[in-house]
């Protein structure tokens, strides 16, 4: 029971290409995010002539956030 066990556990045991390919489709999933807040930001300002604060400090957070872990990043490696 224990071999069968140990080779399930090898078997789902992440490698460094799962976390490389993990860490790729967080990054677009992000940028695809921030665009497409932004287009939803920009079509309420044009359209409905109005601002919104929510959709806005999202965005903002999201830009934030992206752009300090790359400064971060750049500065450690």
């Amino acid at each position: 029971m224990a071999e069968y066990l140990d080779i399930l556990l090898n078997f789902f045991k992440p490698d460094e290409r799962f976390i490389m390919h993990r860490l790729k489709s967080s990054r677009f999933s992000l940028i695809v995010t921030v665009v497409m807040m932004g287009v939803w930001f920009e079509y309420d300002l044009i359209v409905n002539d109005q601002i919104r604060w929510d959709l806005l400090i999202i965005l903002s957070a999201s830009a934030i956030a992206k752009l300090g872990s790359m400064v971060y990043y750049r500065l450690k490696q």
